[in-house]
């Protein structure tokens, strides 16, 4: 009897595997057993003088502290009187979550502003300003904090794209774990050969580019600064300048390997060999794990879990697209019956085992950057994150089809086949295919390229989308629950109020009038006030404009600083009905 013959198992690549995922998992426990509630993105939690208060006397030094360890990088901390004339003295100081800059002796009363721009732990920057008053004299209005602000735009589109060529890269690299794990044969394949290199390269230039493109991206500058010595060597010495300089020491170290690795099997002895690959696995996972050490994974009070589990993403959705491009680009144009019996019943289960992680870490990075779940379409954060989501699941969809493909014409006729011995006891070798076979064998792989290119396809998608979703701040640090109110006219029917986003800075302000029967209705005139009661700021008008029918609104409601807020709205319906109602914001 013949029958297809089993694949040899991968006993030592497998056990390598399980001694990975033993180190992960100890990595987890330990991560886990320090865990506290993460945070992400720093955030101004105070500052000294306060903001918006007045000071009987000058101060000697102003302080800001964030909630989050901070750097100033090629960033900021000044201080300049209301004609804009510099009264900070010196060069600002960072100790762990304070920034302190002194002030000149003697400063007349009047107003003075403070602005600022850090870089947070998750090497994204961080600009605002705010104001307080010496002496007498009116508070000169300053814009709170923003997260990002100040960012050049042509900067951060290319940094986007430097991000996006590190993670093709990087997926692309992976192929070279298909080759070891499911495919040994592909050692000598020229394009197999040449998509790693081109990871290689690919992630190597993306991480060049990222340590060009930092300082200029924190400074707020231009693409004239891109070569700006100065910048660089700020960018050197900060922790995401010597992540990425420890990430191409990794890849440097890891081109050696894989030039052994990639070498013909009898050109290599085996258990050098498997030297190699080892060394290469930790130098693999080193690399992916400085993506997270300057992502958001770095900001936080569980540092460890989290880029823990940011490591363990990142490489499964590398291990299993970067199989994916060596496979549509690779093997199943060989279409060689044996090497496909053995390679892809491999994959499949290595994809599978992939999903399993990335819908872990997924669903735990989820949870640690996004809250509460209106965040997730309130904010570009969670937009961002739910059309990657929409792509993961539609790459699953597409895999689950190619999945049985393989299931059907192989994983099940090798079952069969080990379960039927030949006379002498040995099991079948694997035949050549006959006439009929070899046709349903093309009809297949041309199945396979087509599902394959299309999983492939949507992957590219997904990374286009990752590279942008790491830039943007998480949504659980930006999102604030916005104010919407309905309130009871003394004259009959209602007023809605709606404040967004009901945070430090700039809002804008929706009055909405409903007569009794609740049809929305013009009113003859709707005006506002804004007041901060506990710092005797205001009350200040807020000028109104009509926007629709029975709707007025106003996109100049300056909120400087955090507090119980109260704003009246007069709603005047007719010549003697005139009604006020007051509506309370908290803001924190």
């Amino acid at each position: 009897m013949t029958a297809l013959s089993a694949p040899a198992r991968p006993s030592k690549a497998r056990k390598r595997v399980f001694a990975v995922l033993a180190l992960l998992g100890a990595w987890a426990v330990l991560a886990i057993s320090g865990a506290t509630p993460a945070l992400a993105h720093a955030t101004v939690v105070g500052s000294d003088p306060a903001e918006s208060s007045r000071l009987q006397s000058p101060p000697s030094k102003v302080t800001m502290t964030f909630s989050e360890d901070v750097s100033l990088g090629a960033g900021y901390l000044k201080v300049v009187d209301s004609k804009s004339n510099i009264v900070s003295n010196g060069d600002a100081k960072v100790e762990g979550r304070n920034v302190t800059v002194p002030l000149k002796s003697g400063l007349a009363d009047g107003s003075y502003i403070v602005s600022y721009r850090i870089t947070s732990a998750d090497s994204h920057p961080i600009g605002g300003a705010y104001a307080f008053v010496v002496g007498d004299g009116p508070l000169v209005a300053a814009t709170g904090s923003v997260v990002g602000g100040g960012t050049n735009g042509v900067i951060t589109k290319i940094f986007d794209v430097a991000r996006f060529v590190g993670f093709l890269g990087i997926v692309l690299l992976a192929g070279l774990v298909f080759v070891v794990l499911c495919w040994p044969a592909g050692r000598t394949d020229p394009r197999a050969r040449r998509l790693i290199w081109y990871g290689w390269c690919a992630t190597t230039a993306g991480a060049v580019l990222g340590l060009v493109l930092q300082g200029p991206y924190a400074a707020g500058t231009g693409l004239l600064d891109l070569l700006n010595t100065s910048l660089l060597k700020t960018t050197l010495g900060t922790t995401y300048g010597r992540m990425l300089c420890a990430r191409l020491i990794l890849l440097g170290v890891l081109a050696v390997l894989a030039v052994r690795i990639l070498r013909e099997p009898q050109r290599t002895a085996e258990r050098s060999r498997a030297r190699d690959e080892d060394l290469a696995a930790i130098c693999g996972l080193g690399v992916l794990a400085t993506y997270g050490g300057v992502g958001h994974a770095a900001a936080g009070s569980a540092p460890t879990l989290a880029l823990l589990s940011d490591t363990s993403h990142l490489a499964a959705a590398s291990v299993w697209i970067g199989g994916l491009a060596i496979l549509v680009a690779c093997l199943l144009p060989r279409r060689r019956t044996r090497e496909l019996a053995e390679a892809l019943p491999r994959y499949s289960r290595l994809a599978l085992g992939c999903v399993a992680v990335l819908a872990v870490t997924g669903t735990y990075q989820a949870w640690r950057e996004v809250w509460p779940i209106p965040a997730l379409w309130s904010t570009d954060y969670g937009r961002l994150l739910l059309a990657k989501v929409t792509g993961f699941l539609l790459i699953v969809a597409v895999a689950y089809f190619s999945r049985q493909a393989v299931q059907r014409r192989y994983v099940r006729p090798v079952a069969h086949a080990l379960s039927v011995k030949e006379d002498d006891g040995s099991v079948a070798t694997l035949p050549e295919p006959e006439a009929g076979e070899a046709g349903d064998d093309r009809r297949m792989v041309r199945r396979l390229r087509t599902s394959v290119g299309i999983e492939l396809a949507l992957g590219v998608v997904v990374l286009a989308v990752a590279a942008v979703l790491v830039s943007q701040a998480p949504a659980r640090n930006t999102y604030v629950k916005p104010v919407d109110k309905t309130v009871a006219l003394a004259s009959g029917g209602t007023a809605e109020v709606e404040l967004t986003p009901a945070k430090v800075g700039q809002n804008t302000l929706t009055v909405k009038v409903f007569d009794r029967s609740g049809k929305q209705v013009d009113a003859r005139a709707v005006t506002a006030t804004e007041a901060l009661p506990s710092d005797q700021y205001g009350p200040l008008n807020v000028q109104m404009q009509k926007t629709g029918t029975g709707q007025y609104s106003s996109s100049s409601v300056a909120l400087t600083k955090t507090g119980n807020w109260e704003l009246v709205i007069r709603v005047q319906m007719s010549e003697f009905d005139r009604d006020v109602v007051q509506v309370d914001v908290k803001v924190t």
